[in-house]
């Protein structure tokens, strides 16, 4: 999907729900969105959208990034700086040389 199409879709419905029909965690659609720099609801949208309050809603910064950008989410491999499992054995190893 593009950079405008993931925008407009974090702004229709929830990340939640987003995550759900795409099969993966919401956290990677925040980091994702954070990533291409796409502004994404503060806490509180959904609940006053749902009540029919007025809501701000943040456009699409094309600063950095074309609206047509290819991305992809992926679940992150690693935390970054973090170590992973079978990576404390190198890690010691380190320390002890």
């Amino acid at each position: 999907m593009t950079r405008a199409e993931l925008y407009d879709l974090v702004w229709s419905k929830p990340m939640t729900e987003i995550a759900r029909q795409y099969g993966i965690r919401d956290q990677h659609v925040a980091q994702t969105c954070d990533a291409y720099e796409i502004a994404r609801p503060r806490a509180g949208h959904w609940q006053r959208v749902e009540h029919g309050k007025s809501v701000e809603t943040a456009a699409l910064d094309n600063k950095n990034h074309s609206p047509e950008t290819i991305i992809v989410i992926e679940p992150a491999l690693r935390k970054p700086g973090g170590l992973q499992r079978g990576d404390h054995d190198d890690a010691a190893k380190k320390c002890a040389a």
